[in-house]
């Protein structure tokens, strides 16, 4: 009996001592007057990682995009927070997250409060052109002496697998629709296609162009100026100081001073991850974020946060939960993806259609919203992109690999294989597809392309001529987009925000409740989750839903600046 007493005494220290770890290291202290927010950029910058409901004290919080946007404006107007300093590290986001991040930047400064950038250089024999072009949002930018501003404008790497699959005797069976539509060019060419090498540089051209007009606006400078310091570049600091890229040269023990002009001798300091926002009150608005390849099935968490990709099965729930729940007035579905399979699309739009009949839909695109991520998002109420997304590839790619040679003629192995059925090899990995066999996948991709241009057509307005002619698979800026009509409107999550309670009737001025789909998970769950998978199972799943086709509707594209 005593051995029992000392076995729950025992648990009962242990427990009382983690709750008193948790509670004093996530123990929120009242923000003080005179406070400086100090925001790190660094690593990868996630669209969005949902928080877990089960704090963990030994490990780095997360921060995602979603969550500098609304730190940042929600400090523009929090009166406790006299400026803003952004610490510079290297990071990587593509330009439709980089101008999301600048807007919340910019309307801080609106407040009137300072806002200064800090880094020790801007690349170090590396492209840094993403991160100039974030910095120019702050009102001053300073550098280490010895850095350097590589501003040297944007460039566009594009592999191609052909050559090497030749010498695994792999060949690429592949067809699509149509030109433009270049997804299996990565496997069936070893070079651009003319119609690839078109698009790739209209794209560039128009996030290049998107980038000197923003820089140019913000540090005052002429456009022509920009452009001749990107051809010189890369700069030194003094260099940089001399064109007025940058505002002055300092030591990081020099900043302490910087921060003294702004808040005073006695000036505090909080970071992003310490910085809280009070819940809001009024109507309720959701916002369901769809991050990555489209698949059918559930969506794959991970237990640091984040998704794997859109799971047909999960954010068409996302869907349903958001249009039952008669508190939430309208939704805004957050897109992130280079698309994937054609029937989770249209599951994921077909709930967007039954949402948008009883409240409405506003999708806002971040990154990339191509071919299948476009698919699910041409049926919103209104849609808004950044300038620099990239949208549209309405087509149709799909093939498989023949590996039958890899196997005999490299390996040895041989097969012999029996069939019932005039199509049963159909899919078989050890022969191309036969005339007959590619006449049915024809059929099938264009019952597949004639659906969507028609379904364009019929939601956003446009004659199906004038669709058929902007589709072909081509990728499009989100500037080129809203000039061809394909989204309504520039912007971000605010302007989303804004259209969503338009839409709802909501009054311009009142705040809104913001509820989030996926919603936080707790310790068993996420353990759970990962049952389900084992790890080798679930890295590949990744693996393949990150950087492979996955069915007819792919946009790979993805253009990084930094």
């Amino acid at each position: 009996m005593k051995t029992l007493r000392w076995i729950i005494l025992v648990l009962f220290l242990i427990f009382l001592a983690f709750g008193l770890i948790l509670f004093f290291a996530f123990k929120e202290e009242g923000l003080k007057k005179n406070t400086i927010l100090k925001v790190t950029l660094s690593g990868e910058i996630m669209e969005y990682v949902p928080k877990s409901s089960f704090p963990l004290p030994f490990g780095r919080k997360v921060i995602s995009l979603y969550d500098y946007v609304q730190i940042i404006r929600d400090a523009a107007k929090n009166p406790k927070i006299v400026g803003l300093y952004i610490r510079l590290k290297p990071f990587s986001m593509g330009a439709g997250k980089i101008e999301e991040l600048m807007d919340a930047i910019e309307e801080f400064n609106k407040s009137g409060k300072p806002s200064f950038v800090y880094t020790e250089t801007f690349g170090e024999f590396g492209p840094a052109t993403g991160s100039v072009w974030l910095a120019s949002s702050a009102k001053k930018i300073y550098i280490h002496p010895d850095g350097y501003v590589n501003l040297i404008g944007i460039y566009s790497e594009t592999p191609f697998l052909r050559g090497t699959l030749d010498k695994l005797h792999i060949y690429p069976d592949f067809d699509h629709i149509a030109e433009y539509k270049t997804a299996m060019n990565l496997f069936t060419e070893k070079k651009f296609t003319d119609a690839h090498r078109e698009m790739m540089d209209s794209l560039t051209s128009s996030i290049f162009e998107n980038m000197v007009i923003s820089i140019s606006k913000n540090r005052n400078i002429k456009k022509e100026e920009i452009i001749s310091a990107i051809e010189k570049g890369p700069l030194s600091a003094k260099e940089a100081l001399k064109l007025k890229l940058i505002d002055g040269l300092l030591y990081e023990d020099e900043l302490e001073e910087k921060l003294k002009e702004i808040g005073g001798k006695d000036y505090n300091l909080i970071s992003e991850s310490k910085y809280k926002i009070e819940p809001k009150i009024g109507e309720k608005i959701a916002i369901i974020f769809g991050m990555g390849g489209i698949y059918v099935g559930r969506s794959e968490g991970s237990p640091f946060g984040g998704s794997e990709g859109m799971g047909s099965e999960t954010v068409a729930k996302y869907f349903r939960d958001a249009r039952k729940d008669k508190d939430i007035k309208a939704v805004i579905f957050r897109v992130d993806s280079p698309g994937g399979s054609a029937i989770a699309s249209e599951i994921i739009r077909r709930e967007l259609l039954l949402t948008k009949k009883e409240k409405p839909v506003v999708v806002s695109m971040s990154d990339v919203a191509g071919s299948g991520g476009y698919w699910v998002s041409m049926s919103a109420s209104s849609i808004i992109s950044r300038p620099s997304t990239l949208t549209g590839s309405i087509g149709v790619v799909v093939g498989k690999f023949n590996t039958k040679g890899f196997w005999e003629d490299l390996l040895g192995i041989t097969f012999e294989t029996l069939k019932k059925g005039e199509n049963a090899d159909f899919y078989s990995s050890l022969q191309n597809f036969t005339p007959q066999q590619r006449e049915v996948l024809k059929k099938m991709m264009t019952e597949i392309y004639d659906q969507f241009v028609q379904n364009v057509s019929k939601d956003r307005g446009i004659p199906e001529e004038r669709v058929r002619e902007i589709a072909k698979g081509r990728v499009w800026t989100g500037a080129q987009a809203l000039e061809l009509k394909l989204v309504d409107k520039i912007g971000g999550f605010k302007e989303a925000v804004e259209e969503a309670k338009k839409l709802a009737k909501i009054p311009e001025k009142e705040e809104v409740q913001i509820v989030i789909y996926p919603k936080p998970k707790n310790f068993l769950e996420i353990l759970m989750q990962q049952e389900r998978d084992s790890e080798i199972k679930a890295m590949l799943k990744s693996y393949l839903i990150r950087n492979l086709p996955l069915g007819p509707l792919w946009c790979p594209y993805k253009i990084v600046l930094n």
